[in-house]
């Protein structure tokens, strides 16, 4: 058995803030192979795009926490909000170092004794804590907790997430749209100007169509993001190269009116869905529990 003074479930941009500022005291579990959570980037024909959160809210919280990052000089800013030259992920690797990470660890278990909390994982893997934190979007939180029996407070349940669908596009020439995009769209994002892959676009369809899609057939969907991306240009390009990546939980459409959520003793939810409604939530639900657990 692994014990520890805190356990942390999640490594996205929440979990690997807190752990940061616990140090030691913290370890966290990931059940993927990458760290930052909805912070994500694929790489096709070795060359990068962003197509988790393509970008994060311009606000003080934030700026200042990418510059303790040291990340001030990779930082631009369009109408949309910040992004990170080279990819959104350098936020998420910056903030890794020295913490005590378990990826592909999935928690599968949760029980409470002896004042301790005990996780168990699907590699086996058991870890007890005095002090259990759990980052994940907050339906999947409750989905564990739900799933191990453990009582919380009704009005978790009234926070709801929007969808997104996406393409990753290659085009032959990379020439950037010169159309209007239609309503079906919520964004059309070129990596090349991220330093990511030259001629290759981010495709986004807005939350109403992604809701609408979503639990249609890949190929449906992408096609018709495919269509729209075609769309907005007075000269159609030719598409070399197009894949589908799908959002479930994307940004909550509310948010509750504190930074984090104590729901049984020494059992914490904190992220997005606490305070604010994106990043800043997730920044300050771990900057102020880390300064409650220190």
């Amino acid at each position: 058995m692994n014990s520890t003074d805190v356990l942390i479930i999640g490594a996205g941009v929440s979990g690997l803030l807190l752990g940061t500022h616990l140090g030691n005291r913290a370890i966290l579990l990931e059940k993927s192979r990458g760290v930052g959570g909805r912070i994500a980037n694929r790489r096709v024909e070795d060359q990068g795009f962003d197509h988790g959160a393509p970008y994060i809210v311009d606000d003080p919280l934030v700026r200042e926490t990418i510059v303790e990052a040291g990340l001030e000089e990779e930082v631009k800013n369009d109408s949309m909000g910040i992004f990170l030259q080279n990819s959104m992920t350098r936020f998420p690797k910056k903030l890794i170092q020295d913490l005590n990470i378990k990826k592909s660890t999935r928690a599968e278990v949760i029980s409470r004794s002896n004042h301790s909390w005990k996780v168990t994982c699907d590699n086996g893997e058991i870890y007890e804590s005095k002090i259990l934190v759990i980052t994940a979007p907050l339906p999947q939180a409750l989905e564990l907790l739900d799933k191990n029996d453990l009582s919380y407070q009704a009005e978790l349940k009234k926070i709801t997430y929007l969808k997104a669908v996406m393409a990753l596009i290659i085009t032959r020439d990379g020439a950037l749209p010169d159309l209007p995009t239609s309503s079906f769209t919520h964004s059309i994002i070129p990596m090349r100007l991220r330093n990511l892959h030259p001629t290759g676009f981010v495709m986004r369809a807005n939350p109403e169509e992604s809701e609408r899609l979503f639990d249609s057939s890949d190929e449906l969907i992408l096609k018709e993001l495919e269509s729209h991306f075609l769309a907005a240009y007075t000269n159609k390009p030719v598409i070399d190269y197009s894949e589908l990546k799908k959002w479930r939980y994307v940004t909550p459409t509310t948010s509750l009116p504190y930074p984090y959520l104590e729901v049984q003793e020494n059992l914490f939810l904190i992220g997005d869905a606490f305070h604010h409604p994106d990043v800043r939530g997730s920044i300050l639900g771990a900057l102020l529990l880390a300064e409650k657990l220190s």
